[in-house]
């Protein structure tokens, strides 16, 4: 059997992106399942992954399971059991070396700059993507033209100072919502803010690119794979971020607003779920196919 075990069910991206990567496996024939504390389910997105309880997991695990993470502070209980471990890389922090330097431990790569950091430490890590729900992509839904969506959970005090220095603009806080209603504020927002400096990934971010927003956004670490800035989006320093947004919102910015568009909806057709799991499958009948448990 093949366990991935998550932390909790908050709102953070990198639980849906274990819950996805659960689905995606489970979709080309593995058995898998999820494991949560306990065995409690998100509500705010809708998963098929079946869920079992967390700690009853680690109690009956075999040298025949494999136990898949992304928690650095998994390694270490996950190690004791004797099933094999997969690491599933969401984040390069400095946490993570330990377990990139165990020669036990199966290391996944969800995106490029994943991947650059592991391969740096010696490890050839197997690419298995990221991806977008499809409910993001944007069908044509009508665009408020001064509403800009923003996450106010990290940078908070940039958001402020845009909404000081942009009062024409109506911003909406994206908080405490279920997926499919971040996908429609998204598909209706014209822009999107993303405050969150140091960012692993910028999830939301390419969200909003896939729902045809305008993404004005502080620099990232993984996010640099597909934000580029001037062509489908705008990066700004913080403290220019501000100053960054009025700009881009100025009437007299028509044409770079149409032109962000249309190259953010091009990259985000690159995170389709369905080319991941095409990635997937492929890494299945390679290098992937040994890591798993097929029974």
């Amino acid at each position: 059997m093949n366990y991935y075990f998550l932390p909790g069910v908050g709102i953070f991206g990198g639980i849906k992106v274990g819950f996805q990567f659960a689905e995606i496996l489970a979709s080309l024939g593995l058995k898998v399942v999820v494991a949560t504390p306990g065995g409690e389910a998100p509500r705010w997105f809708s998963s098929s992954a079946p869920i079992v309880d967390r700690d009853l997991a680690l109690r009956h695990l075999t040298p025949d399971d494999v136990a898949i993470f992304s928690l650095p502070h998994d390694h270490a209980a996950l190690r004791e059991t004797g099933a094999r471990l997969v690491f599933h890389c969401q984040g390069t922090d400095p946490a993570i070396d330990p377990i990139v330097a165990d020669p036990a431990v199966i290391p996944l790569a969800c995106w490029p700059q994943a991947r650059d950091y592991m391969t740096s430490a010696g490890r050839n890590p197997i690419e298995v993507g990221i991806s977008i729900s499809d409910g993001f992509y944007y069908d044509g839904a009508p665009k408020h033209a001064r509403r800009v969506a923003y996450m106010p959970r990290r940078g908070l005090d940039i958001a402020e100072s845009c909404m000081a220095s942009s009062s024409n603009l109506e911003f909406v806080p994206v908080s405490g919502m279920h997926e499919a209603e971040v996908a429609a504020l998204m598909k209706s927002a014209s822009y999107f803010l993303a405050t969150s400096e140091r960012e692993w990934f910028g999830l939301p971010a390419l969200e909003a690119m896939a729902a045809a927003a305008v993404v004005v956004t502080v620099p990232t670490l993984g996010g640099m794979d597909y934000l580029n800035s001037g062509t489908n989006c705008v990066v700004a320093d913080s403290a220019d971020l501000p100053a960054a947004l009025a700009r881009t919102a100025h009437p007299a910015a028509a044409q770079l607003r149409a032109r962000l568009r249309s190259g953010a909806t091009a990259v985000a057709s690159r995170y389709r779920i369905s080319l991941q799991r095409t990635l997937v499958e492929r890494a299945l009948e390679a290098e992937l196919r040994a890591a798993v448990s097929w029974n």
